[in-house]
């Protein structure tokens, strides 16, 4: 039974809610329609399996509370672009252009909140860096 589950964790896609998100920056706002893993379940599948990526798409890690956060690219098709925020949306790490499948951590980040995984090549096309600031839409 629990290879059952397993199996089925992967097989049916967990339902997220999908947000719009800015990234503030001081040559603009950036618009994101990004959906949205805050449960220890869709955190762990993040972006898996997908083979494709809106160029304005893409997945917001909750965290219930600031703490050291490292992610991986297992199981990732997508080159992905990763920002590391805290609570308030301050950038406290980026990393580009991650090597898809691979299992080396990337990060740890001290002190974050949230990552915002998008399409790799999106940050340095819109040139954003540690200045912006991220801020998720009600």
């Amino acid at each position: 039974m629990k290879h059952l589950l397993f199996i089925f964790w992967f097989i049916i896609p967990l339902v997220l809610k999908a947000n719009s998100l800015t990234l503030i920056c001081s040559h603009g706002i950036i618009p994101f329609q990004v959906e949205v893993a805050d449960t220890p379940q869709q955190r762990a599948k993040g972006l898996m399996f997908r083979k494709t990526l809106p160029n304005d798409g893409g997945m917001l890690f909750l965290f219930p509370e600031a703490q050291p956060v490292a992610m991986w690219m297992k199981n990732t098709i997508l080159s992905l672009d990763m920002i590391f925020a805290n609570s308030k949306g301050e950038i406290l790490g980026i990393y580009e252009n991650t090597l898809p499948f691979s299992t080396q951590n990337i990060g740890p980040v001290p002190n974050t909140s949230q990552v915002l995984e998008v399409k790799a090549g999106v940050l340095k096309k819109h040139g954003i860096t540690k200045s912006c600031l991220l801020s998720l839409n009600p």
